[in-house]
């Protein structure tokens, strides 16, 4: 009907491990992070990079566009205003 303390108090001892091994693992790892090799990439990390590796390259891509079509414009404006002057 009611929880023993006993049960209770193991839970926390065992939470409090937790705690201390990942406040000892982080400060490992910012003590030595020379040592750190990254992972290879994985399945789900190439899919990724492909998929948003493609939507970064369109979106150069119609930022150049628009870069062009103003250089073009800008172009042809001064060829334009030149016989003016």
């Amino acid at each position: 009907m009611y929880e023993h303390p006993y049960l209770s108090r193991q839970i926390t001892l065992f939470e409090q491990e937790q705690i201390e091994r990942a406040a000892a693992r982080r400060r490992f790892l910012i003590e030595h992070t020379d040592q750190i090799v990254p992972r290879p990439e994985g399945v789900l990390r190439r899919m990724l990079r492909r998929v948003l590796g493609a939507a970064s390259e369109r979106a150069t891509a119609k930022v150049a566009t628009a870069r062009t079509a103003t250089a073009r414009t800008a172009t042809v404006c001064d060829q334009a205003a030149a016989p003016a002057r």
